[in-house]
C-alpha cells in the first residue's frame, strides 16, 4: 500500500485524497486551519455555519453537483435565480441578461450593441487557448468597443484583481466570461454550509482508514519528509511514497527543499488578497444576491446578500452580508485591526445606504485568495518532481476558480498518481 501524504486540506486536497483513498492508498491529509475546507470553509456564529467569503455553484459545476449526490445532499442543494445588479453613480442597473443592456443609462446606444455582440461572441465561443497571448484590453476595444472596455471591463478588472486589463489575456477573461453568459443569473447553495458536503468526504477518507490532521502547520519537505508542527506546537515529522501539495504556490515555495531553479516556477505565480467583511443587519438593502459597484470607487467592490442565497442562514431573521475587497496583502488595509476596518466599510457602506444597522460582523483575511493569471500564463505540471505532485484551481488556466475547478483539480491529480502507480 503507497503511503500519500496531502499537504492541505481545502477541496483540492479532500478531493484528492478521497479518490486516491477509494483506490487504497494509505492517506494523510495535513490542513494548517482548525477546519477543512480551505479558502471555502466554514465559521460558527449564534447555531448556524457561515462561509469565510461567498461561495456558490453554478449550473455548470458538475463535478460539484456528482459529489453532493454521491453524500445524499443533493435534496439540501437549493437553486435560486437571481440578476446581477451593477451600481453606477449611486444607482442600480440590472445588467446581467441581454434585456438588461438597453437599460444602462450610462452607455450610448452604439456602446449598448457592441456590448451585446460581445455576449454573443463569448457565448458561443468554446476553445479560448488561442487567445492565450493576445492582449486583454486590446482584444475587448476591438470587440466591444474602448467606451465599455474602460467603463465596465477595467473597473470590474479594479473591483477584482485591481490591474490592469492589459496585464491579462484574452483567454483569462474569456473564459470567464463564456462560463458566466452560459450559467446567467443562477447560483446553488447547500443548506446552512458547504461544510456538510467537506465534512462527509472527510469522513469518508477516515473510513478508509486514511488521517485528517488540523490546526498541523508543515514547516519543511525534504524529498519524502514532512515536518511541521501540531496543535500542541510539537515538531513532527512524517514521511510518504508520494506528497501532493495543494497549497498556493507562494506557501510551497517558502517549505520546499529544491534547487533555485526550480522553485523560481513557482515563484512566478502571484495571488491576490481578499478582505472579506461578513455582518448582519435588520436591513434589506438588496432583493438580488450579488452587487457590484462600478462608481464611486468605494473601500468594497461590491457585496452578496448571502440571505438570499440561503434563507436559513440569517442570523435572528435578519440579513446576512458579505462585502468583499481584492488588493494586495502589503496594503495598509489588510493590516488594519478589525475596529479600524469595521469603520472604514461603514462609512462606505452608508454612502449607499444611510440607514444601514450593524448588528454584528466579522472579517476575515485571505492572503492568497485567487491566482493572478497574467499574460501568457502557463500551467505547471501535475508532476513537478519525482515524488512531488500539485493540485488546486492554479493549476486549471484558463478556467475561473471556483470550489469546482478545485475540486475537479484535486481528483484530476489523483487520477494522474492512480495511472503512474495503479491502484493499491
Amino acid at each position: 500500500m503507497k503511503e500519500v501524504i496531502i499537504v492541505g486540506g481545502g477541496i483540492s486536497g479532500l478531493a484528492c485524497g478521497l479518490h486516491l483513498a477509494e483506490s487504497g492508498y494509505k492517506v494523510t491529509i495535513l490542513e494548517k486551519e482548525a477546519i477543512i475546507g480551505g479558502l471555502a470553509r466554514s465559521f460558527f456564529i449564534q447555531g448556524k455555519w457561515l462561509p469565510l467569503a461567498h461561495h456558490f455553484i453554478r449550473l455548470s459545476d458538475k463535478t460539484t453537483q456528482a459529489y453532493i449526490k454521491k453524500f445524499g445532499l443533493l435534496n439540501q442543494l437549493r437553486w435560486i435565480e437571481s440578476a446581477q445588479v451593477f451600481w453606477y453613480e449611486n444607482k442600480p442597473y440590472l445588467l446581467s441578461q441581454p434585456q438588461h443592456i438597453f437599460s444602462f443609462k450610462p452607455l450610448d446606444f452604439r456602446s449598448k450593441l457592441r456590448l451585446l455582440y460581445l455576449g454573443l461572441y463569448v457565448w458561443f465561443k468554446e476553445d479560448w487557448n488561442e487567445l492565450n497571448t493576445t492582449d486583454c484590453k486590446e482584444w475587448l476595444n476591438k470587440i466591444a468597443g474602448k467606451k465599455n472596455t474602460e467603463m465596465l471591463f477595467q473597473d470590474l478588472m479594479d473591483i477584482k484583481f485591481n490591474m490592469p486589463l492589459s496585464s491579462v489575456s484574452a483567454a483569462w477573461l474569456g473564459e470567464r466570461m463564456h462560463q458566466s453568459t452560459r450559467n446567467r443569473d443562477r447560483y446553488g447553495y447547500i443548506d446552512m454550509s458547504w461544510q456538510k458536503l467537506f465534512n462527509r468526504m472527510a469522513e469518508e477518507i477516515i473510513k478508509r482508514k486514511g488521517e485528517i490532521f488540523t490546526d498541523f502547520e508543515v514547516s519543511k519537505i525534504i524529498n519524502s519528509n514532512v515536518e511541521g508542527k501540531d496543535s500542541s506546537a510539537k515538531s513532527i515529522s512524517l514521511s510518504a511514497d508520494i506528497i501532493v501539495s495543494t497549497v498556493p504556490p507562494p506557501i510551497l515555495n517558502n517549505i520546499l527543499n529544491l534547487p533555485d531553479e526550480v522553485k523560481s516556477q513557482l515563484s512566478k505565480i502571484q495571488y491576490r488578497s481578499l478582505i472579506s467583511f461578513v455582518c448582519g443587519s435588520s436591513q434589506n438593502i438588496s432583493q438580488y444576491y450579488w452587487s457590484a459597484v462600478l462608481k464611486p470607487h468605494l473601500i468594497f467592490g461590491g457585496f452578496f446578500n448571502h440571505t438570499v442565497l440561503s434563507p436559513s442562514s440569517s442570523i435572528n431573521d435578519k440579513s446576512v452580508y458579505y462585502f468583499f475587497t481584492y488588493l494586495e496583502s502589503n496594503d495598509p488595509l489588510f493590516n488594519y485591526e478589525d475596529d479600524k476596518i469595521k469603520d472604514i466599510y461603514l462609512k462606505d457602506i452608508r454612502s449607499l445606504f444611510a440607514n444601514f444597522s450593524l448588528d454584528w460582523y466579522k472579517i476575515f483575511r485571505i492572503k492568497f485568495s485567487d491566482p493572478i493569471f497574467v499574460y501568457n500564463y502557463r500551467n505547471l505540471p501535475i508532476e513537478f518532481t519525482d515524488n512531488i505532485y500539485l493540485a488546486g484551481a492554479y493549476r486549471q488556466y484558463p478556467k475561473p476558480g471556483s470550489m469546482d475547478v478545485a475540486l475537479y483539480s484535486g481528483l484530476e491529480t489523483a487520477q494522474y498518481i492512480i495511472n503512474k502507480y495503479g491502484k493499491s
